[in-house]
């Protein structure tokens, strides 16, 4: 309701369409103001707040003649989000009855837009490689745009990655030399100076010179909001930290230094916050899995809880962790490091000889582990039967630990979870951060394990706190969107990489679904993901899938976790490195107080913490969403980098002719995967100078004669292009497998390279 001219007028959407209609779907501010008698600065600004609303939403729509139109077909224009490319070109989707129409837009044509603006965009009649073309009309709405610029001298920055033909001009050059990177907030609406577009901005902070060692992954890390460095205030905080456990904490912890306890993690790890130990129970088993009680130490600091929220998570990049934790807390006193007293949280779990869980306890623990394993050596003992020095005493542990981990590998599997990440890339890097080298690297069975028990004790925590009617962060997955899936499903089954019987069943399930209105179950994608496990397309195939899924998140509502095939699930198992489980763990201490509490007074201030949280739990999990987004964007930009690095240093090995498969195509071209690990491609320009052109039916790229290039097709290429700039590498020849046997053999590799080499 609004108070207009003392009157009480109800102005809604509804009236403003009704009335627009009535002027031809058009009106200036000062109609609207006539029209509706809007007296007085608060009614004004109550009044534009609905219109702003309504243009930052898509429904009205401001020309530059001051006229509102309402936004539809008839207009010409969309509206969405736009991004910016590293080659400076920018895209914007649009949804539209369930399908997503791509705009691409000339570095010309952005009318000094920057990435994540809100803008409008007037489509074009031109196309170019499968994008519909379009230029910048307005930008509705300015994101906080952080970016990093290399300064040039005389007040002028350049952005460091994204070629563009705009710069930043700012007063502020202080300790600056020519070269020097900055992270830096871009501000107002840009102006051209000859051909180029001048912003102004402000330098947020110093990065370092562009020549210095491991720069690269520091501006990233910056760009997307992680910091190496704590704040002199947090700092001063940590300080007062003690080093180890004092005889205060131990009062009211269950003693288990007397168990046989351990942590298994990378070789590297220094951030342990978990750790494991396992008795037999008759014919079963009970498994306790230690948590680091970081919450002890966040409570009693407030100001750490804010910097937890803020940060969101750790980001793992390349070989260096920004932890979400200062390094007293991260690798000292919450690290269940060997030998040292520490504060743990217990999920005591008991398991009968199937591997289900019967029954479980959570409680505050006082622990000491006694050894720091490693993946490695554990998966010798677990597979080769081969046992390394200091693992004599933990043989039998580890063999019923295994034990109870594959009875709850086959539990999950019957439960319909999804397996999609079986594979990654490890890049080792040496001192200087310089790539080194760059295997694949998949889940072996003590990483299994690891997850197995993780999994089992999230799963305990949330059915323990996760109805009581009070706050709590939730780690929900929801159902894919069944269109997209489908299509996903169906570029499969054209390119033959699965068992097709298995995927004509699955494809009219989900039409099925689709016509009823009916959910999909995981259970019925995972036959799918099983064959692709034993299928040399996994890459190929678990990638196309992913795409398909929506995201993980974390929400205070639960609505279970599709990939997981639970219905109640959370993160409890890594505070150190995860705010979601930090601050779960800071809501488990209050309860955990509230049942102790011996007064009401006392029960009243913990109930008022807790709607504190109650309070602001949505905000935090949107965060720190987002937070997670921009660590994965940050190490996978950081694992592109080194590639491409890794590549340039050792271009000889990868002039070719190298075997590649194919793990992806569409109308600019086929995305390879070269020596199973370094991703690649190859262009549809290039791909047409050869006599293949692509054929959407099939998603293929198919020549004069039978050869074909389709998802899983094992060639060979020839003739790299790496950019470091656009992080891509480039092969402009590629070759059937029969062409490679034509017209090349063994002898023929060293006069081929020999010929390159001046690439």
């Amino acid at each position: 309701m609004k108070v207009i001219g003392g009157t009480r007028v109800e102005i809604d959407e509804k009236k403003l369409f009704d009335y627009m209609k009535c002027r031809g779907k058009k009106a200036t501010l000062d109609e609207f103001i006539k029209e509706f008698k809007i007296k007085g600065e608060a009614s004004l600004n109550e009044f534009m707040d609905l219109i702003l609303g309504m243009e930052y939403s898509g429904k009205l729509y401001l020309d530059n003649k001051g006229f509102y139109h309402i936004f539809d077909e008839q207009i010409l224009l969309e509206q969405g989000v736009i991004h910016i490319s590293k080659d400076g070109y920018g895209y914007v989707n649009v949804e539209k009855d369930g399908k997503v129409i791509n705009y691409m837009i000339y570095n010309r044509d952005l009318n000094g837009a920057l990435p994540k603006d809100l803008v409008i965009i007037r489509p074009r009649k031109k196309s170019f490689l499968g994008h519909n073309l379009a230029i910048v009309e307005k930008i509705l709405q300015r994101d906080k745009f952080l970016e990093i610029f290399e300064y040039q001298g005389n007040g002028v920055f350049v952005p460091y990655e994204i070629l563009s033909n705009f710069k930043v001009k700012s007063s502020y050059v202080k300790d600056l030399v020519e070269h020097s990177l900055v992270l830096m907030e871009v501000q107002t609406k840009g102006e051209y100076e000859g051909n180029d577009l001048f912003f102004c901005g402000s330098v947020k902070k110093i990065i370092g010179h562009r020549d210095d060692p491991k720069i690269d992954e520091k501006a990233i890390c910056l760009k997307y909001g992680f910091d190496y460095h704590f704040s002199p205030k947090i700092m001063n905080v940590v300080n007062k930290i003690p080093n180890m456990v004092l005889d205060e904490d131990y009062e009211g912890r269950v003693d288990l230094r007397g168990k046989k306890i351990f942590t298994i993690d990378g070789k590297d790890t220094k951030d342990m916050d978990d750790a494991i130990s396992i008795e037999k129970e008759g014919n079963g088993f009970v498994l306790s899995v230690h948590i680091a009680d970081v919450s002890h130490y966040l409570l009693k600091n407030p100001e750490l809880i804010e910097e937890v929220i803020k940060r969101g998570n750790s980001a793992y990049v390349a070989d260096s962790v920004v932890p979400m934790l200062p390094h007293k807390l991260s690798n000292g006193i919450c690290s269940l490091n060997p030998n040292e007293d520490r504060l743990a949280k217990t999920v005591e779990m008991h398991f009968d000889k199937y591997g289900k869980l019967r029954d479980y306890t959570i409680y505050k623990s006082v622990i000491r582990s006694l050894k720091k394993m490693n993946y490695d050596d554990v998966n010798a003992l677990l597979e080769e039967g081969n046992v390394l020095e200091g693992y004599e005493s933990f043989v039998c542990d580890l063999l019923e630990m295994n034990k109870l981990s594959n009875l709850l590998t086959e539990i999950r599997r019957k439960k319909g979870c999804l397996v999609l990440d079986d594979v990654e890339v490890k890049i080792n890097t040496d001192i200087e951060g310089t790539p080194v080298s760059i295997k694949r690297h998949s889940q072996r069975s003590a990483e299994c394990l690891i997850e197995n028990f993780m999994i089992m004790a999230n799963i305990a925590v949330t059915e323990s706190y996760g109805y009581l009617d009070q706050p709590f962060i939730y780690r929900i997955h929801e159902a894919p969107d069944l269109f997209k899936l489908q299509t996903t499903l169906e570029i499969l089954q054209t390119s033959g990489v699965v068992d097709i019987s298995k995927m004509n069943d699955l494809l009219m399930k989900i039409q099925r679904a689709r016509d009823y209105n009916l959910d999909i179950k995981p259970i019925d994608l995972q036959s799918i993901l099983l064959d692709a496990k034993n299928n040399d397309n996994l890459m190929a195939i678990t990638n196309l899938i992913l795409r398909s899924m929506k995201k993980a998140i974390y929400s205070n509502e639960n609505i279970g976790h599709f990939g997981l095939a639970e219905d109640d699930y959370s993160h409890f198992t890594s505070p150190i490195r995860r705010a979601a489980d930090a601050v779960n763990h800071i809501i488990i201490d209050l309860h955990m107080r509230m049942q102790m509490a011996t007064n009401d007074e006392e029960i009243m201030v913990i109930q008022a913490e807790l709607n504190k949280y109650d309070v602001m739990l949505n905000q935090i999990c949107e965060h720190i969403s987002e937070m997670e987004v921009a660590a994965f964007n940050a190490e996978k930009e950081i694992e592109e980098l080194k590639m491409i690095r890794y590549v340039t240093d050792n271009i000889e090995d990868y002039i070719g002719p190298i075997e590649a498969q194919i793990c992806n195509t569409s109308k600019l071209g086929i995305v390879i995967l070269v020596d199973e690990k370094i991703k690649a491609m190859v262009s549809s320009a290039d791909l047409s100078s050869l006599g293949f052109g692509y054929m959407r039916d099939s998603r293929s790229y198919v020549g004069k004669g039978k050869d074909k290039f389709k998802l899983g097709t094992h060639l060979y290429v020839l003739d790299p292009e790496v950019s470091l700039q656009h992080r891509i590498i480039c092969y402009h020849i590629p070759l059937t497998e029969e062409d490679y046997q034509k017209q090349f053999c063994n002898d023929d590799r060293k006069l081929i390279k020999s010929i390159h080499c001046n690439f």
